[in-house]
């Protein structure tokens, strides 16, 4: 019984940490296991179903209707609550039985929704204690490392058949998916709105890890693209509903360039550096903006490679078309003056470029995260002519809307840029883009050179690419920004830990069909595999049915009073009274009496009705039954000490 308590903790707490327990839950269900079992409540047959149904209706009237996976972790904190509920009540060896069964299954659904290395780790521990638990229902009572160390040594001999599964059994495409089962969503938009990034940067977050084989590059070309906003409005910018998709496959010899482990996201596009061809096993379609397009949101994390390439990046010279021209006329008027004389000054796109970098360079624009919200009508006018202060979204979005209105084709670009390099002690290298790495830029048609990156926040704030964020704002924005950073100490501790959750995602919770085929021989590829499979199992499973048959002692069969007998020890065994090897039960209690004499009269009633009860063929005399002499013998260990 402690055992599941214990295992049911250990799942609340991963879960509480990890932001998938509604708060309710949160409170309700470690204090009613700290509660007790069903002696504490006493005969409360009319009150725990009331309980039951006061806490599931507070419960529920908490939750969340427009989140479209709120159904999914609702079934999950049912289960769990209900779990713990059962637990109280269980008083039957079936009730327990049943009570680790839902237990199971509770950590089984706990891994759909949370499958870090820590949460798996958590689930792991719980799934122990869970075994550890039904082995003491059915092999009787046995301290708690006896426990333990038999249920780490099945858990030893089966993990080959566990091995081997993984390693050779077809690994099938998902046959459906479910919503919402994943830990959070990151969080770029498909509309960019000035103001929107610089919210996202400072919520932070994880966005995605990235493996660089042929080297990280410097930090003012780390540019990751993700999406490109074609469509303006005169507010803000939009991506294209259905992108047009270039026909193009990666060379099957081609090197991987690299290897992107990407958190769950809203959007159908996938981050990328706008360099090589994404492998075939990505399933990833590249669009004539230089876009990775998935065809739908990433509901979990997606690992996939980045293979070079011998042909050009035709995407950079797919000729613009007229909606990389579109200007609403009369939406920012002042905007469309100053591009409209840029277009009579410069006769090619090159020296508009260059009257737009000058202009922005000595208008006196800064860089700050709040630089306040902006009018419905003309905003990029107030932003250029008036207000002068603004984040990246500001620059690039402004900036665009001039080369178009001079006439030159450009868009919008949001992404990321820069990245820390972590270097865990095991494990390869990789780049980490968090939240606070979210960008926005530009990209503009010259003739002869195809869409170039053009970034005017660089103009503004060079700080920002060559460097990071923090050093780019005020020293009161910075100090906010970087305020809740943990130690240094901490803070490595906490990059050694994320390697090897992104080795534990690679290797094990993104093993897919490409990684299996890579990691076996060819010969044991295609019906061969489904063979050394069958095989391999069967024979690894009879061993451990042979190793556990072998190394298992004999018990005896289940013998109800002998279990009634041991839990009458067990306040004994509190008291520092165990009986020593070959000594029969009258022997260990005279010694027990004699260290403790107020135990005479019940020891005296336990040998009796233990003896009368074992080897008397004539009906019981009236006395204590066992259970009244245990509640006696924990009254006695539990009374206060003189």
């Amino acid at each position: 019984m402690i055992l599941l308590r214990l295992a049911l903790l250990l799942l609340w707490g991963q879960l509480l940490v990890s932001g998938q327990l509604q708060p309710l839950v949160a409170i309700a269900l470690p204090s009613l296991l700290l509660i007790g079992g069903r002696g504490t409540w006493g005969n409360s047959s009319a009150r725990l179903p009331l309980l039951t149904l006061g806490l599931l209706g507070a419960w529920l009237a908490t939750t969340p209707l427009g989140d479209r996976s709120t159904w999914l972790f609702s079934l999950a904190n049912l289960l769990w609550l209900m779990a713990a509920l059962k637990l109280l009540e269980a008083g039957s060896v079936a009730s327990k039985r049943r009570a680790a069964l839902v237990q199971l299954i509770g950590i089984g659904l706990a891994g759909v929704l949370s499958q870090n290395l820590g949460a798996s780790l958590m689930q792991a521990a719980s799934a122990l204690l869970v075994v550890a638990a039904l082995l003491s229902l059915e092999a009787g009572p046995e301290p708690l490392q006896g426990l333990i160390r038999r249920s780490l040594a099945l858990l030893a001999v089966l993990l080959p058949v566990v091995l081997l599964a993984f390693l050779l059994l077809p690994r099938l495409p998902a046959l459906w998916s479910l919503p919402g089962n994943s830990v959070g969503k990151s969080g770029l938009s498909e509309q960019l709105r000035p103001g929107e990034l610089a919210s996202l940067v400072q919520s932070g977050g994880l966005a995605a890890r990235v493996e660089l084989p042929g080297g990280v590059p410097a930090p003012e070309q780390r540019y990751w693209r993700v999406l490109v906003h074609q469509q303006f409005d005169g507010q803000g910018w939009t991506g294209v509903v259905q992108p047009a998709l270039l026909e193009q496959t990666a060379d099957t010899e081609g090197a991987m360039i690299q290897r992107w482990l990407v958190e769950p996201s809203g959007l159908p596009w996938r981050p990328w550096s706008g360099t090589g061809l994404p492998a075939a096993a990505a399933e990833l379609d590249l669009t004539r903006a230089g876009a990775l397009w998935a065809g739908q949101a990433g509901a979990e994390r997606q690992l996939y490679a980045i293979q070079s390439t011998s042909s050009a990046e035709s995407w950079r010279f797919a000729a613009p078309t007229s909606l990389d021209l579109a200007f609403p006329r009369g939406s920012n008027p002042q905007l469309e003056a100053l591009g409209a004389r840029w277009g009579r000054e410069g006769s090619t796109a090159e020296q508009r470029l260059q009257l737009a970098q000058a202009w922005f360079e000595r208008q006196g624009f800064s860089y700050s995260l709040e630089p306040g919200q902006l009018p419905a009508w003309a905003p990029l006018d107030t932003f250029l002519f008036e207000r002068r202060v603004g984040f990246c979204e500001h620059y690039a979005a402004s900036f665009s809307a001039l080369m178009r209105a001079a006439g030159v084709p450009a868009r919008v670009v949001v992404g990321y840029q820069g990245g820390r390099w972590q270097t865990p002690l095991a494990g390869t290298p990789y780049l980490q883009l968090e939240q606070s790495d979210a960008h926005a830029w530009s990209e503009i048609w010259l003739e002869g050179k195809g869409w170039v990156e053009v970034d005017p926040t660089g103009w503004i704030a060079p700080e920002r690419i060559r460097q990071s964020l923090a050093a780019s704002l005020n020293a009161s924005e910075s100090q906010r920004l970087t305020s809740t950073a943990p130690p240094p100490w901490i803070q490595a501790l906490a990059d050694q830990w994320e390697g090897l959750d992104t080795r534990w995602q690679v290797w094990v919770m993104q093993f897919d069909s490409s990684s299996q085929s890579a990691l076996l021989p060819r010969w044991l590829q295609g019906q061969w595999q489904g063979l050394a499979a069958v095989l391999g199992i069967s024979l690894s499973l009879g061993a451990a049915v042979l190793v556990v048959l072998t190394l298992e002692p004999s018990t005896p069969k289940h013998d109800p009073l002998r279990q009634a007998l041991e839990r009458c020890l067990q306040p004994l065994a509190q008291m520092g009274l165990q009986p020593q090897s070959g000594e029969t039960l009258q022997q260990f209690c005279r010694r027990a009496w004699s260290q403790e004499p107020g135990l005479e009269p019940v020891l005296m009633a336990l040998l009796s009705t233990y003896n009368q009860a074992r080897f008397s063929m004539e009906p019981a005399p009236k006395g204590p039954s066992l259970r009244e002499i245990k509640k006696q013998l924990w009254r006695y260990a539990r009374r206060p000490k003189a």
